[in-house]
């Protein structure tokens, strides 16, 4: 999942131990925007931003970037007041998602993994969405490329559209009346069931579901990373096994 959920600690992370995202501009964004709600103004939270990359970007230079910093610090300041405006929060905190019991047997009710799957995945941006803006629509607007992603599934761009119409059809999803939108409403969320579990981890949540559904979920015992694995042998995730690493080489 690309969304930055806990914008605070991402910050934290990044001031205390140089922790950057893929993106750096994302982790530039965190830092203008947790700066900004801490009382700095706009020229401190430049600086925290310049010895951030001085510190952690290698061939930073400040004059190149000084343009792009800037703007950075003006649209937090734009969408911070956006916020406060609305009364709403001005950090993205998340560190659980609930999934409850009715949820789970809805999308079970599918009876094909890839519909369960993909369901699943919809269902989750759709709580996170609600959580980021502050109501419960459950409407989402992301990109269907990075939702695949987060699916495990390899689809192509037309099967994509297929499984998204069928759920439309068997009203678990509601497309959007703007002809050029592809946004999508979930209708099959149950929040004020029992849950069934909580999502506390982002990385590779579809397993969740698979491990609801009695799949044999593992973690790699070099980098932690969960796995479906095929058999109790099974110890290595498939880059650590193409790389040849082990636990041993790992300390080495």
């Amino acid at each position: 999942m690309k969304i930055i959920l806990n914008e605070r600690h991402h910050a934290e992370q990044a001031i205390a131990h140089g922790k950057m995202d893929k993106k750096p501009t994302k982790t530039l964004i965190c830092l203008a925007k947790y700066g900004l709600q801490q009382g700095k103004n706009a020229e401190d939270a430049y600086v925290l931003l310049n010895q951030f990359m001085t510190k952690y970007y290698p061939d930073y230079n400040a004059v190149q970037w000084d343009t792009f910093l800037n703007r950075i610090i003006k649209q937090s300041q734009k969408y911070i007041k956006i916020r406060e405006e609305a009364s709403k929060s001005t950090l993205i905190e998340i560190d659980h998602v609930p999934v409850t019991h009715e949820e789970l047997q809805k999308i079970k009710q599918l009876k094909s993994k890839r519909l369960e799957k993909l369901a699943f995945v919809l269902l989750v941006y759709s709580k996170i969405n609600n959580r980021i803006n502050e109501n419960d629509t459950y409407w989402i607007n992301h990109e269907w490329k990075e939702i695949y992603g987060d699916s495990q599934m390899a689809v192509s761009k037309k099967d994509q559209g297929l499984l998204v119409h069928k759920l439309i059809q068997l009203g678990y999803l509601k497309e959007s009346k703007r002809v050029d939108s592809t946004n999508v409403q979930v209708l099959f969320a149950a929040e004020h069931g029992e849950v069934a579990f909580q999502l506390v981890r982002f990385d590779d949540f579809v397993l969740e579901y698979s491990r609801w559904k009695g799949e044999n979920i593992k973690n790699c015992t070099v980098c932690g990373k969960r796995m479906l694995a095929k058999s109790n042998r099974m110890k290595y995730c498939k880059e650590c096994k193409k790389a040849g690493i082990s636990p041993i080489r790992k300390l080495l």
